[in-house]
């Protein structure tokens, strides 16, 4: 009895198991395996006892997947037997990855990455890039690294970019022999958002509660206020699985609901400190003709726009 793997990885170090199991006699066995019209033994040994091994032979190199067949024969004075296996040879094909530190750089910023290539198990392994190359938006090379391996197994390279340089679409190509790797990157003239909104507000509201209080606050990524007002929205969802009917008639041929969850609105100047806060009564959203229909969620929007 033999066992191997029905796909092996080409130019791998492959295993096969062999059991020769209550010999009445001396009996021979040879495992091949035939590939290319040549006939590589693997293991020939002889014995009238029970045995049990396993080994390991390197499986041959192929450029596309290639069938090839092992052949098992059991011989003795009186007794023979063969039996053929069918196994795939896959090429080995490893996969290179280009990862950027951000997708989006402003002309003048470095660009900052790394190349990796993996095994069919997902490790990387040491690589020769035979070229790296950067292209601009019109594919003119801006950079450029010859025979480059990669050290602990990942590539990390960086080039800077103009501060004239034109936006659009740029390109990382690796070469590893013929085969090309792309990856994209895009030079945008772009500007950070000046300020963020934090929310203050509890996450959980009691059935018996009559208020609802909320606070804005804005403030400059340099850490100033933010002087304008908070645009706040706090509405009661519909319960889960609901559907509301509506009315068509020829002043509203798109339709309109029959009911439509209640909403509050409130427009709040924000104070020195840049921030807003407005407490909500409750009655607005508990006490309503539709609250059969509503779920037990709340929905809270805020919008700041900026003074001037």
């Amino acid at each position: 009895m033999v066992a191997v793997p029905a796909v092996i990885q080409a130019g791998s170090e492959a295993t096969l198991c062999a059991s020769l199991l209550q010999p009445n006699e001396t009996l021979v066995m040879t495992i091949s395996l035939m590939a290319d019209g040549q006939n590589k033994i693997l293991l020939h040994k002889s014995s009238d006892q029970e045995f049990h091994r396993c080994l390991q032979f390197q499986a041959p190199h192929v450029k596309s997947d290639k069938v090839q067949n092992f052949k098992v024969e059991v011989r003795g004075d009186t007794f023979l037997s063969t039996e053929e296996r069918k196994v795939m040879i896959k090429p080995y094909r490893p996969m290179t990855f280009i990862q950027t530190d951000k997708p989006i750089y402003n002309p003048g910023q470095t660009v900052h990455f790394r190349v990796v290539t993996l095994d069919t198990n997902f490790s990387p392994v040491n690589q020769l890039y035979n070229i790296v190359e950067l292209e601009d938006v019109n594919q003119n090379r801006i950079g450029q690294w010859l025979n480059t391996t990669s050290s602990g197994n990942i590539l990390q390279l960086s080039h800077p970019l103009n501060s004239e340089a034109p936006v659009g679409s740029y390109a990382i190509v690796v070469w590893i022999g013929q085969d090309k790797i792309y990856q994209n990157f895009k030079v945008e003239k772009y500007v950070l958002p000046k300020f963020e909104i934090k929310m203050n507000l509890t996450n959980e509201i009691s059935i018996v509660q009559e208020e609802y209080e909320v606070e804005v606050c804005a403030k400059y990524t340099y850490g100033q206020p933010v002087p304008g007002k908070a645009g706040l929205k706090l509405c009661r969802l519909l319960g889960d699985n609901v559907v509301i009917p509506i009315t068509i008639d020829e002043k509203h041929p798109q339709g309109v609901p029959d009911y439509t969850p209640p909403c509050h609105k409130e427009s709040i100047e924000m104070d020195q400190t840049g921030c807003a806060s407005y407490v909500f009564n409750m009655a607005i959203f508990t006490k309503n003709l539709g609250e059969k229909l509503l779920g037990d969620v709340f929905s809270f929007h805020a919008e700041v726009q900026e003074e001037g």
